[in-house]
């Protein structure tokens, strides 16, 4: 194929037509090329093909693969080897050869101004050999394919070194000016696609290492928090906890406080994901630290966390969270509450908001805490709920809100077992949001049942599992 000194410059046009997407239908190659000079922009064409082809793959093992195909179309070679620079190790390393037509495992390495192909990469410079054998660089292996000729084509991004094309023949002049040309100006666009698979495969590695940290991190958080209590005197409870995410930002805790009586807590920290599942890990270890010490008054309890939590100085986070005590040889629970939603007393099928509130742990320095006190009655149910079940949304924006709760919680059966009523708060969520709508909150319950419980013996530690 001839190939005009007026045409040189094609190969420049060639980098800046790649470097465009195409639109529409039209043809890359200018139509007053394809009219002028219709063999040579015949092998544009083909070269803008192949360099958007390859820049399109991620996977390296198929783009590896299918540099070796493209380039055979043109240029022929009986052996190709792919080598990249390995910044860490200052080493080129073979990835990749094909011995007439067969790939083949390629493991060896070599250092700059080690042979052919490493002078060419380190002078950043094409090296084309008629005969390999009166060249003094040229290393001979005595187990490798019979080699007359070579070309070696620096792989740049830039002025940066990703790799170097080599390519032998066992014939003497096999490779021409023309194939030189041709392969510089693909290189650059093997390079841009070696990079990206580089790049690709960084990140899915990276995504794959911090998939595996957050499991590890949620089955973790999983076992902050407690199944159940039991031992607790004319008292069935149960929690449920749904994170938005692999990790959430609410927490609950129930706590043994004292003979026949059970701490409860529900917590929800600002933002979500990690850090947030973090703090709220912290708060936890601080409750349960005051609970081996002491049993505070509900009130009190919250005072010291909101002390603590604000001198821990973590800028913009704040906990919500409803702290309260139940006492089983009265039937009293007492209520205290920081910035949480408002507890749910189910009494004989109708739902009372209990009206106690406080502000948000952690924002203040010093905070004096109100509480409430109810005396409960045998099969009285008492619903903490974080606020991702009120605000649970649907496909329009709409929350689930109180009303649907109230009517949901107002419907069941008289004495609903806490599982149950734990169970259809959520599918009934659930059902309001829909298929394939995220969720827009963590979603945490603690539901209690005072039962009638003959002969009670108050004297009895809870028992959390």
């Amino acid at each position: 194929m001839s190939w005009p000194g007026s045409t040189l410059s094609t190969m420049d046009e060639l980098s800046q037509l790649a470097a465009l997407p195409p639109q529409g239908e039209a043809d890359p190659v200018p139509q007053s090329l394809l009219a002028a000079f219709p063999e040579q922009a015949k092998t544009l064409g083909l070269l803008y093909d192949v360099s958007r082809e390859l820049t399109s793959i991620l996977d390296r093992e198929e783009l590896l693969g299918r540099i070796a195909e493209r380039v055979k179309k043109i240029v022929n070679y009986d052996v190709f080897t792919v080598m990249l620079w390995n910044e860490k190790t200052q080493l080129l390393e073979g990835v990749f050869a094909m011995h007439y037509e067969s790939s083949i495992p390629s493991r060896f390495r070599i250092q700059l101004n080690q042979g052919i192909t490493g002078h060419a990469a380190a002078s950043r410079k094409p090296i084309r050999l008629d005969d390999v054998r009166l060249d003094p660089r040229y290393i001979p292996c005595d187990t490798c394919e019979v080699v007359s000729s070579e070309l070696v084509i620096p792989l740049l991004l830039q002025d940066r070194l990703i790799g170097v094309l080599d390519l032998e023949s066992k014939r003497y002049a096999a490779f021409t000016a023309q194939h030189e040309r041709m392969l510089m100006a693909l290189g650059s666009f093997i390079a841009i696609a070696l990079e990206n698979s580089r790049l690709y495969q960084d990140a899915r590695e990276n995504q794959l290492r911090l998939q595996d940290d957050l499991d590890t991190a949620r089955e973790i958080q999983l076992q902050l928090l407690p199944r159940g209590a039991r031992e607790v005197p004319g008292l069935d409870i149960t929690a449920a906890y749904v994170p938005a995410r692999e990790l959430g930002g609410d927490f609950y805790d129930f706590l043994p406080y004292g003979e026949g009586r059970l701490g409860l807590a529900l917590g929800d920290v600002s933002g979500k994901g990690t850090a947030a599942a973090l703090y709220g890990s912290l708060a936890i270890g601080m409750l349960r630290e005051h609970t081996v010490e002491h049993t505070l008054a509900p009130a009190d309890m919250l005072a010291i966390l909101n002390r603590r939590l604000h001198a821990a100085r973590l800028e913009a986070r704040f906990i919500a969270l409803t702290f309260s005590v139940y006492d089983a040889s009265d039937r009293t629970l007492t209520i205290a509450n920081a910035g949480g939603t408002h507890p749910l007393l189910l009494r004989d099928g109708k739902i009372i908001q209990i009206p106690v509130d406080g502000i948000p742990l952690g924002l203040f320095p010093e905070v004096d805490y109100s509480v409430t006190t109810l005396d409960l009655q045998t099969d009285d149910a008492v619903i903490f709920a974080s606020d991702g079940i009120l605000e649970s949304e649907n496909a329009k924006k709409e929350e689930f809100g109180f009303a649907r709760l109230s009517a949901l919680l107002s419907s069941l059966p008289a004495k609903t077992c806490v599982e149950n009523i734990s169970g259809a708060i959520l599918r009934a969520t659930d059902e309001f949001s829909g298929v394939g709508i995220p969720p827009h909150d963590d979603r945490t319950l603690l539901v209690l049942r005072v039962t009638e419980e003959a002969a009670p013996d108050f004297a009895k530690l809870p028992v959390i599992y």
